[in-house]
């Protein structure tokens, strides 16, 4: 074999090694490449989902029930919180044998229609043999119809 010729071959080895370490690393970056491209079409549908979650809360009532002392009276404070309007709002003491809620309480719920940020004030007639915490029952209908309730507990 000549001089020329093992250059030749020499050369062609060197090339055929640098191609395979090149393909080697181009099949590796392509696999990373598509895990990359998974994880981001993975993130794009939960920031989707987020923001559906985010628009869906956005029209939701969100009622938070307090029990106040001013002065000598008590009253229970129905609230929305939330950007939703709720109708049909309904309001129950679960469990409750000695019941404080007076004779408004009639007059006022079923409340027909709570807007956010909107309240219902409920006089309480509480007295000394009067439980120190109370389980609430906040009934309602959404925009949509559909009939949702919340349980809270309130104490005085």
């Amino acid at each position: 074999m000549s001089g020329y010729e093992t250059l030749t071959l020499l050369v062609s080895v060197t090339a055929v090694i640098i191609s395979t370490v090149s393909l080697v690393r181009t099949r590796k970056l392509a696999k990373e490449q598509l895990e990359l491209e998974r994880v981001t079409a993975e993130l794009s549908r939960l920031q989707i989902q987020t923001l559906e979650e985010d628009r869906e809360s956005r029209t939701k009532p969100k009622f938070n029930v307090t029990l106040s002392k001013l002065g000598k009276s008590s009253f229970f404070y129905i609230s929305n919180t939330g950007e939703g309007t709720a109708y049909g709002v309904n309001f129950e003491l679960i469990d409750c044998d000695d019941s404080p809620l007076t004779g408004d309480f009639s007059e006022k719920f079923p409340h027909p229609e709570m807007k956010p940020n909107s309240r219902v004030k409920l006089y309480a007639a509480m007295h000394m043999g009067s439980p120190l915490k109370y389980q609430v029952k906040i009934s309602w209908k959404n925009a949509a119809g559909e009939y949702e309730d919340d349980i809270f507990w309130v104490t005085k």
